[in-house]
C-alpha cells in the first residue's frame, strides 16, 4: 500500500514539474532525470539564473535508515571550475519516513527497505555540497554531492549521504 502512494507521489510530482515547466515558456531551464542513494528516484531542477537553481527529488532512501524520501533545495553556485563544471551549495527542507533503528547491524542496501520495521515521518532540513558538470549544449547534467539532513521532527537524528543525479534539460 506504500509503495503505491510513493508511486502516486512520483507520477504527481513529474507531472507538475513538466506543466510548471511549459507554463514558463523558457526552454532549457528545466531538467528531468533521475538519482542514486540519497534518494533513488526522480529529480528536478529549475534554474533560475546562472548563480542559482531549485532541485528536488522524490524516492527511496535506499541507503540509511529512510524509507519514503522528499526534498527540496534552494542551489547557489559558488564556484565555476570551467564553463561547464561548477561548485554549488544549498539548503532547504526534506520529508522522509525514518526508522530510529537505523540498520541495527544488518547491512546496508534494499534489503533493509523490506523488513518489518516501524517508519515514523520525520521533517528536516537539508544542506548539499556538490559538483555539476553540464554538458557544453546545456542539454544534459550530472551531479554529485554530499548532504547532511537535520530531522527535528518524528524520528530526528542527522544523516550524511551522497546523491548521484543525471537529468535532462527541456
Amino acid at each position: 500500500m506504500k509503495y503505491s502512494k510513493v508511486t502516486c507521489l512520483i507520477l504527481l510530482f513529474s507531472m507538475i514539474s513538466v506543466f510548471a515547466d511549459s507554463s514558463a515558456g523558457s526552454s532549457g531551464k528545466f531538467g528531468l532525470g533521475l538519482t542514486l542513494f540519497g534518494p533513488t528516484g526522480i529529480s528536478g531542477k529549475y534554474i533560475l539564473n546562472q548563480k542559482s537553481a531549485v532541485e528536488g527529488s522524490l524516492g527511496l532512501g535506499t541507503i540509511g535508515n529512510g524509507k519514503a524520501h522528499l526534498h527540496v533545495v534552494y542551489l547557489h553556485n559558488i564556484m565555476e571550475l570551467s564553463p561547464s563544471l561548477s561548485l554549488y551549495v544549498g539548503g532547504g527542507g526534506v520529508y522522509q519516513e525514518r526508522n530510529a533503528d537505523g540498520n541495527s547491524g544488518r547491512g546496508r542496501g534494499l534489503g533493509n527497505l523490506f523488513r518489518d520495521r516501524s517508519y515514523e515521518p520525520s521533517l528536516g532540513i537539508r544542506a548539499p555540497f556538490g559538483l555539476s558538470f553540464l554538458t557544453q549544449d546545456r542539454r544534459f547534467e550530472l551531479s554529485g554531492e554530499v548532504y547532511m539532513q537535520v530531522f527535528v521532527t518524528g524520528k530526528n537524528g542527522v544523516d550524511v549521504g551522497l546523491a548521484l543525479a543525471g537529468r535532462y534539460y527541456f
